[in-house]
């Protein structure tokens, strides 16, 4: 069985269609992108099947997942609202993070200098594309029982169809030599016994689908020639049959003068950022703040997760298309250990953000750091959840 071969019948002319009109992209040049784009990902889990823990990690996220296959069967569904199709670019950028860490940004500029589309397009087209890969998979995997040792013998025998498929540069992004090690018993096993009914309830898939339904053609995008930004409705709550909520959060599609179009939330930093910037009435000050959402650093380290630089990666952009513009950007901790530990570890984490933003080709005039540790928290510090708030990343409009 090749899986690139099922991977690609799924995307259809008329499906291919519906992801270059979200994207404001060609058809033609959204069809090269995908052809790159799922030997890349493909490639990238089966890289992370070259090793026992991965193979064990790549199977939990299918179980448990709600990768069955479902999505496939209701992809025109889904892709007919934009709502939940960005919902679905978000819940794939989570899976390329864990597939291909710090190299994602190269593998986004290959496929973008590969098909024509920008660079923001390429990372929500694998964003895209990723969960329909993974649903394929998941549901022979399913449907056939599949152990550990069947899924790493499944990945092996792709591997000549995905070296021959990957573009150029991409292969010196994945290394699939392991992946030999692994070749597993030939007979699958009868049927696996999963979790009960009730915890599939509770996993993202039926959300999504629930939600493209609901809200049918309630919000049709269409790009526009003055390419305004476009919001996406109120929150959205869905309940299930044991009265769990799901919060789905208002989204914000804006294309920008630099002709980048970012996807964020109604309540993050970017919308606030471009709202301050944009309003002429709103004067620069030294107490109105904005602070990142998603941004994370590795545990008690000023190092950046890799996998949560989606936020520093479009004020980047933000401060492109607007030149004039300069930041501040702060660092704070909470007030647990020694102060002057905490004052370094923020003062670390602020620069190494406008270090990132830096290596994005923003001039290093315009963005500085200061830390502040434990000073100014926005909340009390003898709980948990306050100490959390107070460890924050906040930036502050100095020049527009």
């Amino acid at each position: 069985m090749e899986l690139l071969s099922l991977i690609k019948e799924q995307f259809t002319p008329n499906i291919i269609s519906k992801i270059s009109t979200f994207l404001d992209e060609s058809d033609r040049n959204t069809s090269l992108a995908i052809d790159t784009a799922l030997p890349t990902v493909l490639g990238g889990v089966m890289q992370k099947a070259s090793t026992t823990q991965g193979l064990t990690d790549l199977l939990s996220i299918i179980r448990t997942g709600g990768y069955d296959g479902t999505l496939i069967n209701n992809l025109n569904i889904v892709l007919s609202e934009i709502y939940s199709t960005i919902t679905l670019a978000s819940i794939g950028n989570g899976l390329l993070g864990s597939l291909f860490g710090e190299g994602l940004g190269d593998i986004f500029n290959v496929i973008s200098k590969s098909s024509g589309i920008t660079k923001t397009s390429a990372s929500t087209l694998l964003g895209l594309v990723t969960p329909i890969l993974v649903n394929v998979i998941g549901k022979h995997v399913i449907q056939q029982g599949i152990t550990s040792s069947d899924l790493g013998s499944l990945m092996a025998s792709q591997k000549e169809s995905v070296l021959t498929a990957l573009p150029a540069g991409i292969d010196k992004l994945i290394n699939l030599d392991k992946l030999d090690d692994f070749k597993g018993k030939k007979r699958l096993s009868s049927n696996v016994s999963f979790e009960n009914n009730n915890s599939k309830l509770t996993t993202w898939l039926p959300w999504l689908l629930l939600g493209g339904i609901l809200l049918g053609a309630l919000y049709y995008w269409k790009s526009c020639r003055n390419q305004e930004n476009i919001q996406i409705s109120s929150k959205l709550i869905i309940e299930s049959n044991d009265s769990t909520q799901i919060d789905v959060v208002s989204s914000i599609k804006k294309t920008l003068s630099t002709g980048v179009m970012l996807n964020f939330g109604e309540q993050s930093i970017e919308n606030e950022l471009i709202n301050f910037i944009e309003d002429q009435s709103k004067l620069v000050d030294k107490t109105t703040w904005f602070n990142f959402r998603a941004l994370r650093f590795e545990t008690g380290s000023a190092l950046i997760d890799s996998t949560s630089m989606q936020e520093v990666t479009n004020i980047a952009e933000i401060l492109k298309a607007f030149p004039n513009v300069e930041l501040k950007i702060g660092g704070y901790t909470d007030n647990v250990g020694k102060e002057e530990l905490n004052q370094k570890l923020s003062a670390d984490r602020a620069f190494n953000v406008v270090k990132a933003l830096v290596e994005q080709g923003i001039d290093s005039n315009r963005v500085v750091a200061e830390g502040y540790g434990s000073k100014y928290p926005v909340a009390a510090n003898d709980t948990e959840e306050g100490r959390a708030q107070n460890r924050r990343i906040a930036v502050r409009v100095t020049k527009k």
